[in-house]
């Protein structure tokens, strides 16, 4: 503790010593600092004044957040659209034409000098948020008031403009891509319906109809109503009456066409009239109207033949529905061993049929979702030109100042005396340092080998005693002038800039 204690006053005497042999060198301090002073004074009043001019921009978005527009139109997002408007508002093509809108780009005399202003115009222009939501401020600051104002006023204009210009072109963009896919999916739709009513045609034998049984149950059902055919032929054969089985028979087809008729018409509510599904209903249609019309022919001439009119008549008819029998039977066995012969072309044809149906279904579905995607885009670009769109309302308009926003010359006086101080102190103790002295008996007695014997101290006489005082009263005289110095140029300084910048323009014509 007391080496560190020794240690620090042993610095402090040293510093101590070093101030006091500099001060042999005060008057060329003070004459550094007073000439630092006085050119940073002129370089700081010779700045140019710099203009700012401000407009204040606030970004409507209720017309963008409607709720009687939600679930029918697209809502953007309007956090990310402001963002990408603000910061793209300061892209070089927005800069190009500033600059050339407002006669800025004159200043420039070479394409390295166009580059090289619009860095500056591009670091110059200030948009920042003005504290409250959605509300923006946007600056310039320039030598000259009329070019700050016609700046600014030409990047709200460019904010206006453009931000009319990216709703209608991003909803206008992305409608044609969607009409684009649309026409796509819809050429691809009419294929797989062509492919499905062209396979359809060339296997109608082999595919069950519209929502009919696949093969099995195609098979077993053919068999059993060739056993009731059978049985129906060996009744009629025997002489007994049929008429009861013929009229069920007629009543089942009815419901069987009317159930068909409901199916027709819930496809005819989706497809047109030559889709595959549609003509195959129809055909099924006519092919069990026309049995049912054959059945109830049969019965109503054996009805009659039954009637009073003799034996032989009721024979004729028998005959005559055997006979009707036993075509059916035969038919039916055809049936039967063409189903069995076309086994594989008939699975074959199903499992084809599925894939080609699931194609088309997807393909419908996307082709659906996108109409309705291109629909809701529609409705968007409607609610743009409609005025439901992003707009920026000017709620300050930029003007032309009147006084100077800069440069900070109270700052910078400081600063520069401040530096003039320090300067001339610095060069101070540089010629101490050039030019040294011996501080003390103990720097003496390590300069060389010759042994040192005492100190004289020096009395001085009262003439140089004044004198002393004098020079030192001279010394804090012209620093105090120094100090008034920069207390006049904080209080004159907008006269001083205005009389310095017009003795630098006079000198440069």
């Amino acid at each position: 503790m007391q080496n560190s204690s020794f240690d620090l006053h042993e610095l402090v005497q040293q510093i101590a010593l070093e101030l006091r042999a500099a001060w042999r060198y005060r008057w060329h301090a003070l004459v550094v600092a007073w000439a630092v002073m006085i050119v940073g004074a002129m370089l700081v009043f010779s700045l140019p004044n710099q203009y700012a001019s401000t407009a204040q921009v606030y970004a409507d978005t209720n017309s963008l957040d409607n709720p009687l527009l939600r679930g029918i139109a697209v809502q953007p997002d309007i956090r990310g659209r402001l963002d990408v408007i603000t910061r793209t508002l300061l892209s070089r093509p927005n800069l190009e034409t500033v600059a050339d809108k407002t006669g800025l780009s004159l200043r420039a005399t070479s394409p390295a000098d166009k580059d090289e202003l619009l860095v500056k115009l591009g670091a110059a222009v200030q948009v920042k948020d003005a504290g409250a939501k959605n509300l923006y401020n946007i600056s310039y600051s320039d030598t000259d008031p009329v070019m700050a104002q016609k700046v600014v006023q030409a990047f709200v204009e460019i904010l206006m403009n453009n931000t009319l210009g990216e709703n209608t072109a991003s909803t206008a963009s992305a409608q044609n891509f969607l009409q684009q896919q649309v026409d796509d999916y819809n050429k691809r739709l009419n294929d797989a319906e062509q492919k499905l009513a062209d396979f359809k045609k060339a296997n109608l034998g082999n595919l069950p109809t519209q929502g009919g049984p696949d093969y099995a149950t195609r098979l077993q059902t053919a068999e059993a109503k060739l056993q009731e055919l059978e049985g129906q032929y060996a009744a009629a054969a025997a002489g007994r009456p049929v008429v009861g089985r013929a009229a069920s028979s007629t009543s089942d087809i009815d419901k069987q066409i009317a159930a068909y008729k409901q199916k027709l018409e819930d496809l005819l509510l989706k497809y047109t009239d030559e889709y595959p599904d549609v003509v195959s209903t129809r055909r099924m249609i006519n092919q069990l109207e026309a049995r049912r019309d054959t059945l109830r022919r049969y019965p109503g001439r054996a009805v009659a033949a039954a009637a009073p009119g003799g034996a032989g008549g009721t024979s004729r008819a028998d005959n005559f529905s055997a006979r009707s029998l036993a075509a059916q039977v035969a038919a039916q066995k055809r049936e039967i061993a063409d189903l069995k012969s076309n086994a594989d072309k008939i699975t074959d044809a199903q499992v084809t049929l599925q894939q080609l149906t699931r194609n088309y279904d997807v393909t419908r579905k996307q082709y659906d979702e996108l109409v309705t995607r291109l629909n809701t885009a529609q409705l968007s670009q409607d609610a743009t030109q409609s005025g439901n769109n992003l707009k920026f309302r000017v709620i300050s308009p930029p003007i032309v100042p009147l006084l100077p926003d800069g440069p900070k010359r109270g700052l910078m006086l400081l600063a520069v005396f401040v530096l003039a101080l320090g300067i001339g102190g610095a060069f101070g103790f540089f010629l101490h340092k050039i030019k040294p002295v011996f501080l003390s008996l103990k720097s003496l007695r390590e300069f060389g080998d010759y042994p040192v014997i005492g100190t004289f101290s020096l009395i001085a006489s009262s003439g140089r005693l004044e004198q002393r005082h004098r020079e030192i009263v001279g010394f804090c005289a012209g620093v105090a002038l120094l100090a008034v110095v920069l207390v006049l140029g904080l209080a004159f300084q907008a006269h001083l800039a205005n009389m310095m910048q017009h003795v630098f323009v006079l000198g440069a014509t």
